[in-house]
């Protein structure tokens, strides 16, 4: 947009104003006040009227939580999975000290991620290294190498999965907001533009 939404959103209630009181003189033949005010309300709502109007700020703004609802959820679930390959890797490395073919291959895995990549990527080789070094070890009782498979898959598949489809979704939003507001804007200009023409400077 070449304006900000704000400033649009401004200008539309002052040209719906001004439609409304040159009316009755003359009337813009594309919109009528109330169809330009109809416009603006699909942008902003109207939570007075009947039935309510959910204008696409609204939506926008629900699009844009779910969103970092489904960030934080993965987020989470990241961290943990960092925290349990940290845990399991180094415990499994003490361990097996005194397995000189086993610590060789666990000598060439870390746990030291600073990106989501990096963390499902240790993960995999931990696992990986897990299921074919011992995979009926476990570094506690309830840390399993099943519960860290379904822990990976959720992070690599399902969690970043439905962050990817909120963020598209979002965006999605975002660019419907920016096209309505550019339209509403170009109703503004053309408005006033042929208003000009209808009524000569210094008209009251």
């Amino acid at each position: 947009m070449s304006e900000t939404l704000e400033f649009i959103e401004d200008r539309a209630v002052k040209t719906i104003s001004a439609a409304k009181q040159v009316a009755v003189t003359w009337t813009w033949p594309e919109e009528s006040p109330d169809q330009m005010q109809a416009q603006l309300e699909t942008i902003t709502g109207n939570s007075s009227s009947t039935p309510p109007v959910v204008g696409q700020e609204e939506i926008v703004s629900q699009a844009r939580r779910a969103m970092d609802l489904a960030s934080g959820q993965w987020e989470t679930q990241l961290a943990e999975l960092h925290r349990r390959t940290v845990q399991g890797l180094n415990m499994a490395k003490n361990n097996f000290r005194n397995d000189p073919a086993s610590l060789a291959v666990l000598g060439g895995l870390s746990a030291s991620s600073n990106s989501h990549k990096e963390t499902l990527d240790e993960a995999l080789a931990w696992e990986s290294a897990w299921s074919n070094l011992a995979p009926t070890w476990n570094p506690t009782t309830t840390k399993t190498l099943a519960a860290f498979k379904i822990l990976r898959k959720q992070c690599a598949e399902d969690m970043q999965t439905a962050y990817s489809d909120a963020r598209a979704n979002w965006r999605a939003e975002v660019e419907t907001l920016n096209s309505m507001a550019n339209d509403m804007e170009q109703v503004d200009e053309a408005w006033y533009a042929d208003a000009t023409r209808v009524f000569p400077a210094g008209t009251p």
